[in-house]
């Protein structure tokens, strides 16, 4: 991108949507995610990788149905909640990436098992992964279980040494099988710089496969080596002895892998399409699209070079989408001279900060192809974050 060209008027900038759709709403161009689906599974199909998609991005079965004809293994969930909503609608293999806790839990989860559904859990905890492998011994149950390892991002999980002995202690319970271990590199994702992305992502693969092979060593069959974001599956998955990539924003992509340098805005799928609705300045205007439409992320908190704002104005340098209400918009006029005024009833696009969030907030996306609306899908498993 040159100096003359601001990121606002790049090329792809704009989808073709129908001057129909109302606004606020999530607008999805299906050829992009067709695009954006088919490489990643070409690239980890390459890697010998297998590709588990995090569908808490979107919660949307029409996506997930996309994501395993292009050749996703399973699904990856965050909640049991997210599991049991899709397996309503025929999906049979989750892996679960957030720690389970709580009789309540293991009860929903055995409940699943017996369904004939394939569900990988996740502890963080050697107290409660003996619960979770007594729970399901009682009732002649075996759980798969992975092991969450810290590998910078301080979040959930615990030091690779200490998930090591977590496994082999594990492993000699009834109830349970220790699959192997995984891991959210967050903090790779967050790098100053794309070195920074790759040397975080490098190591947090050499990371686990360490893991792996001391828990192979001490006599735990581990299978399971799995890592998993969109900024750095194309780093983590070249390290040798990884098993498995989960990427969630990858289908759409946002402003956020944008800025970080995964992808230009021609990669960018989705838009979220509002109305200027007040204009009583030439240097600030108000739209229709507030936190209930784009949730309120900020990339500054995440990304070294995170741009301030909610979101890119797409076909308006100069023109800051600098504060939200709940249905509120709250446009300012930032760029050099004097401002262009934005007109009331005016239709704008905004690549959002962070597509997770959209996609919860307005719980629908209209389908576009080729400048006609193909079809509305609903993210039926919204909310669910039980």
């Amino acid at each position: 991108m040159n100096d003359k060209q601001p990121l606002e008027n790049a090329v792809g900038g704009s989808l073709e949507v129908p001057s129909s759709v109302e606004t606020p709403c999530l607008v999805v161009d299906l050829d992009r995610v067709r695009t954006n689906l088919e490489e990643m599974a070409t690239f980890t199909r390459q890697c010998g990788v297998d590709l588990v998609p995090h569908v808490k991005t979107h919660r949307t079965p029409e996506f997930a149905q996309l994501q395993t004809m292009s050749g996703a293994a399973a699904l990856c969930v965050a909640k049991l909640s997210e599991a049991e909503e899709f397996s309503k609608t025929g999906f049979r293999s989750f892996a679960m990436a957030y720690p389970i806790v709580g009789e309540d839990k293991f009860e929903r989860a055995k409940r699943l098992v017996r369904q004939g559904v394939e569900i990988r859990l996740t502890t963080d905890h050697l107290g409660q992964g003996e619960l979770l492998a007594a729970s399901f011994a009682r009732d002649g149950l075996v759980a798969d279980v992975t092991i969450k390892v810290d590998t910078g991002f301080h979040r959930v999980g615990v030091e690779k040494a200490r998930a090591v002995s977590y496994a082999v202690a594990l492993a000699r319970l009834d109830g349970i099988r220790v699959r192997g271990f995984i891991a959210h590199e967050g903090h790779a994702a967050g790098a100053d710089d794309d070195c920074g992305v790759h040397d975080l992502s490098i190591e947090t693969g050499e990371q686990m496969v360490w893991a792996a092979n001391e828990a192979r060593s001490a006599g735990v069959p581990v299978d399971t080596v799995s890592v998993g974001s969109t900024a750095t599956a194309r780093h983590t998955s070249l390290v040798a002895g990884i098993t498995e990539v989960r990427p969630g924003i990858y289908p759409f992509n946002d402003y956020g892998q944008v800025l970080r340098g995964t992808v230009g805005l021609d990669r960018c799928a989705a838009r979220v399409m509002t109305t200027v609705v007040s204009s009583a300045a030439p240097d600030r205007a108000i739209i229709d699209a507030g936190s209930k439409s784009l949730g309120q992320d900020l990339l500054a908190i995440w990304f070294a070079n995170g741009a301030a704002g909610h979101g890119l104005v797409i076909g308006e340098p100069g023109w800051s989408l600098y504060k939200l209400s709940e249905e509120h918009g709250w446009m300012r006029w930032v760029g050099a001279g004097p401002p262009r005024p934005l007109v009331v009833g005016q239709r704008l696009q905004i690549v959002p900060n962070h597509i997770c969030s959209v996609f919860h907030a307005l719980g629908e996306s209209v389908i576009v192809r080729n400048g006609s609306v193909e079809a509305t899908w609903v993210a039926t498993a919204r909310g669910c974050s039980k």
